[in-house]
């Protein structure tokens, strides 16, 4: 994400040692190797004792792990986001779709079909199934994030919220400068496309699932090699993807 190391001045009615808690384990999140107490209070701008006595706490919650002076996200975070992906039900909803997607829909090409979930200003991966054919360099791993307005599959969610829910995650200025992309994703029957985007060679297509209410709550994504000619919403391939989407929608806002 975008924000700041720490920014007292926007705090608010916001409890400031629960928002450094935070800031430090965004910080953690971006490094999988982990950092030291003078490494995190560098990178956040936090006071050193401050930085400590905040792990420490985090610690004895389970929320960071210490070796060696080494700090790293701990069991509790994924304690509690297994708890969030319950809780929401697309995965248990989608995985079935999923995987008729990928036996008859995606059938022998090198493709990977995932599930994301948007989480603030970013997309979180939370499913995916592939075949032994496909390039392990391709396969995507669960908890991979990327920006809502810099992916493929985050445009689909973002170009079926309406403008005010897109500003409130992105803010004025992203959300103006990624208006043009939403705008092609709403004229292609909502569905977002791209082709090396995150890696060389490798075409994307996303459909958004709605729950109730008609919001999109995650999306359904296509993803491999040689997929060029599937790149456009007439394609067997994305009309595929698009009833999938439409099933699994059906499903969570009937539950």
């Amino acid at each position: 994400m975008s924000r700041p190391p720490f920014d007292s001045t926007a705090a608010g009615n916001r409890v400031q040692v629960i928002d450094r808690a935070m800031v430090l384990l965004d910080a953690l999140m971006r490094l999988p190797r982990g950092a030291s107490a003078l490494e995190l209070a560098q990178a956040t701008e936090l006071d050193r004792t401050t930085v400590h006595r905040v792990l420490r706490t985090l610690a004895y919650w389970g929320m960071v792990q210490a070796r060696e002076g080494v700090y790293t996200l701990g069991p509790q975070c994924l304690v509690l986001g297994t708890a969030q992906h319950d809780r929401l039900a697309i995965r248990r909803a989608a995985l079935p779709h999923a995987i008729e997607l990928q036996e008859k829909g995606v059938a022998k090409r090198r493709a990977i079909v995932s599930i994301s979930i948007p989480a603030l200003d970013e997309v979180v991966i939370i499913e995916r199934i592939w075949t032994p054919s496909v390039p392990l360099n391709i396969i995507t791993d669960i908890g991979t994030h990327f920006p809502i307005d810099g992916s493929v599959s985050g445009r689909a969610i973002l170009a079926a919220w309406p403008r005010d829910k897109g500003v409130a995650h992105l803010g004025e200025e992203r959300y103006a400068a990624v208006s043009d992309r939403l705008d092609a994703v709403r004229a292609q029957r909502g569905i977002s496309f791209g082709l090396s985007e995150m890696r060389p060679g490798v075409g994307t297509l996303a459909c958004p699932i709605l729950g109730r209410g008609d919001e999109a709550v995650a999306a359904l994504i296509v993803a491999g090699l040689a997929l060029e000619d599937e790149l456009h919403p007439e394609s067997p391939l994305a009309q595929h993807a698009q009833r999938s989407a439409a099933a699994i929608s059906a499903v969570l806002q009937a539950s």
